[in-house]
């Protein structure tokens, strides 16, 4: 008798599981729900300031245009505190690239001020900016032109890329597993690259250093793959223009590493 007493309890137990939908056998695993943390949708707007400068008569002196981007989120409700530090970090640098813009635009036009009456005048400075997700990181392109007197404009393109997962600005060699190797390894093709054009007769005596720091200089990422730029007189004179080589993403994963292809959201 006592026996049977200790085992009714037990048996209460399965009963009320089962009716209440309690224990393992209530929720089979096929219709178990698993929830994930929705990713965060980052959005690249544009931020603008300009001015114009005149004489006291309304001649127009000088001009500056900036274009800069700032990092967003959209879906807001996702919003994490790492997704903070990426749109912090990364606005902080435009703030300041436009800062320094700005500094050096008011610089301009006062000397256009100062020299109204001597010399005709027509100074601007403008920057345009774009930007470029691959993967984990954003690549931002910023072009330069500017004039304030002598024989032509001067333009400049300068690029920065941006690692979503650290929230910090880094060295494009930095997607790479080997970083040294892939210099290297780069800096031969690039060379390759290079010497086949038809201007590299008028490259400088240290083209070949300049390539081999290539990762110093203005580097991209798009659709395309990797795309490194030389600005008038890095590689040769202003008549030059600028110099673009290519590296295909087929060639990348040579060069850096498979993995690398990933890191740049591409499997091979």
């Amino acid at each position: 008798m006592s026996k049977i007493i200790a085992i009714l309890p037990v048996l209460l137990l399965c009963l009320l599981g089962t009716v209440l939908g309690l224990g393992s056998a209530a929720i089979p695993e096929e219709t178990a729900i698993q929830t994930e943390a929705e990713e965060p949708v980052y959005c690249l707007d544009k931020i603008t300031t300009q001015n114009v400068f005149a004489a006291e008569d309304g001649s127009e002196l000088a001009r500056y245009s900036y274009q800069l981007l700032t990092l967003s989120v959209s879906n807001l409700e996702t919003l994490s505190e790492a997704d903070q530090r990426n749109i912090d970090n990364f606005n902080a640098k435009m703030t300041g690239l436009m800062d320094s813009a700005v500094e050096s635009g008011m610089a301009m036009g006062e000397d256009a001020l100062a020299l109204y009456g001597n010399a005709q005048l027509d100074y601007y400075d403008e920057t345009t900016a774009s930007g470029y997700f691959s993967g984990q990181y954003i690549s931002v392109r910023i072009n330069y032109s500017s004039y304030t007197g002598g024989a032509h404009p001067n333009r400049y393109v300068y690029s920065c890329l941006f690692d979503l997962r650290t929230g910090q600005f880094m060295d494009p060699l930095q997607i790479a597993d080997d970083p040294e190797g892939f210099r290297s390894k780069t800096a031969e093709v690039l060379t390759v690259k290079a010497e086949a054009l038809p201007q590299s007769e008028l490259y400088w005596s240290d083209y070949a250093e300049t390539l081999s720091r290539w990762n110093e200089g203005t580097v991209l990422f798009d659709a395309d793959g990797m795309l490194v730029v030389y600005s008038p007189y890095e590689l040769g004179p202003y008549s030059m223009g600028e110099v673009e080589l290519r590296v295909g993403y087929e060639e990348l994963a040579e060069l850096a590493g498979p993995a690398s292809l990933e890191r740049l959201g591409l499997a091979r």
